[in-house]
C-alpha cells in the first residue's frame, strides 16, 4: 500500500495521500521539485511501481491545478498601466514611434499602455526620473540613445545614470548618419574635404549628435575643420549648407535625405562600416584611410553609440520575469505584420535589436577606449 506521506499545494489545508512535496528554491523564480515516495507490498514489481509513479504524478497535477510547472515563473500585466514616457514633446520621430508601438504592446502585455511626454534637458530629464521610479516594469521609456548615451559616457552633470544602469527591453530603430555638402559645393567627395585646408561644419550646440559627429571626424582624420555652432535646429543649419553659410553638417538619415532628393545636398559619407543600401553609391566611412589604428578606433567607438538608436528602456533593478515578460511582449509587438505595415506607412522603419543583441551593444559601447571617453568629455563641453 502507499505510504501516509502527503504533497501540501499553495492553499492547500490537507496533504495528497501518496506524495511528498519538497519545495526548492528563492527569489522572484521558485523551482519546485518534488520528491515522490512510494511503497509497495511487491517492490520487486516494476510494473507496479510505474504504475503508482504515473498515479501519483496524475494526482500532484490535479491538486496544484496544474501550477506545478513553469507557469508560475512568468510575470503578468494584465490589468496594469504602462507609462510610456517620450523624452521630447509631441509630434517628432520619438513620439511617433512610441504612439506607433504602444497599441500593439497592449494587445501582447493584456495592459493599458499611456504615452507620456516629458521634454527637457536635450530628452535626459525623462531618463533622470526615469532612474528614480518603482522598478517593476510598469514605467518605460523611448531613449534617445546617442544623446542619453553620449552624455553618460562623457559623465555630463544632466545625466544623472550611466548606460549600465538601465533595463534594456530592446531597440525600435537606429539610422545611419550622413556627413553631406551643397550640391554645388567645390567638396565634390569626402577626399576633397580631407585634401582642403580647412572646413567649416554647422551644429546646433555642444552634446548634439551633429556636434559630436563633426568633432570625432576632426579629430579622426586630422581635418583641422571648424565648427560652427548656434543654429536653433536641423532645419536652419541645413539652410546655411544650402546657401553656402557652412561646407558642410552631419544628420541621422531621416532628416538629411529630403535634402538630397530634392537636389539641394550631397552625401560624401555614411557613418557605418558598410553602404546603406538606400544610398549604395555613398561611401562608408570606414573605408577611408585613417591616420593610425587609434583614430579609427575612435570612429568606430562613435559609430557603435550611433547604433545605439532608439532603445526602449527601464529603471534598473526590474525583476528578471518582469523584465523578461516586456521584451516577449516588445518582439512580438514588432513581428506583427499590422505594425510592420503601419511602420512602412509613417515611414517610421524598424530596425530592431531584442533585450540580449542591445545589452551586448550597451556593454561595447561601455568598453570605448579612454580616447573616445576624453573625446565625448570635450565634444560635450564644446571645448
Amino acid at each position: 500500500m502507499v505510504g501516509r506521506r502527503g504533497l501540501r499545494c499553495r492553499g492547500d489545508t490537507d496533504p495528497v495521500p501518496g506524495v511528498h512535496a519538497v519545495p526548492q528554491g528563492s527569489g522572484a523564480v521558485r523551482d519546485v521539485r518534488l520528491t515522490v515516495e512510494v511503497v509497495m507490498t511487491r517492490p520487486d514489481s516494476r510494473w507496479r511501481t510505474l504504475v503508482v509513479v504515473l498515479a501519483a504524478t496524475a494526482v500532484i497535477a490535479a491538486a496544484c491545478g496544474g501550477d506545478g510547472g513553469g507557469g508560475g515563473d512568468e510575470a503578468s500585466f494584465e490589468g496594469e498601466t504602462i507609462t510610456f514616457v517620450v523624452p521630447f514633446s509631441p509630434g517628432g520621430g520619438y513620439d511617433s514611434y512610441a504612439r506607433m508601438v504602444a497599441p500593439f504592446l497592449e494587445e501582447q502585455l493584456g495592459a493599458t499602455v499611456v504615452v507620456e511626454n516629458q521634454d527637457g534637458a536635450g530628452g535626459l530629464l525623462a531618463i533622470n526620473n526615469l532612474v528614480a521610479a518603482e522598478p517593476d516594469g510598469t514605467r518605460i521609456a523611448i531613449m534617445n540613445g546617442v544623446g542619453a548615451g553620449g552624455a553618460a559616457i562623457a559623465e555630463s552633470e544632466s545625466a544623472q545614470f550611466k548606460l549600465e544602469d538601465l533595463s534594456y527591453i530592446g531597440r525600435l530603430g537606429a539610422s545611419n548618419h550622413l556627413f553631406v555638402t551643397a550640391a554645388d559645393s567645390e567638396f565634390e567627395t569626402f577626399d576633397d574635404v580631407l585634401a582642403a585646408d580647412g572646413f567649416r561644419i554647422g551644429s546646433t550646440g555642444p552634446g548634439a549628435a551633429d556636434y559630436v559627429n563633426a568633432y570625432v571626424m576632426d579629430q579622426a582624420f586630422d581635418m583641422n575643420a571648424e565648427i560652427i555652432t548656434g543654429f536653433e535646429g536641423s532645419e536652419e543649419n541645413e539652410l546655411a549648407v544650402t546657401r553656402g553659410d557652412v561646407d558642410g553638417m552631419t544628420g541621422d538619415f531621416d532628416s538629411r535625405i529630403k535634402a538630397i532628393e530634392e537636389g539641394d545636398h550631397r552625401p560624401l559619407a555614411i557613418f557605418s562600416e558598410e553602404a546603406d543600401e538606400n544610398l549604395p553609391d555613398v561611401p562608408p566611412i570606414m573605408d577611408f584611410e585613417f591616420p593610425d589604428e587609434g583614430a579609427r578606433d575612435l570612429m568606430l567607438s562613435n559609430i557603435d553609440l550611433l547604433e545605439l538608436g532608439r532603445p526602449v528602456v527601464a529603471p534598473p533593478g526590474v525583476p528578471e520575469e518582469r523584465l523578461q515578460a516586456l521584451r516577449e511582449a516588445l518582439d512580438n509587438a514588432v513581428a506583427d505584420p499590422d505594425l510592420q505595415a503601419e511602420a512602412e506607412k509613417q515611414g517610421r522603419p524598424i530596425n530592431y535589436l531584442d533585450g540580449d543583441e542591445l545589452e551586448a551593444l550597451v556593454q561595447k559601447v561601455n568598453e570605448s577606449p579612454d580616447h573616445f571617453v576624453e573625446a565625448m568629455k570635450q565634444a560635450y563641453s564644446g571645448a
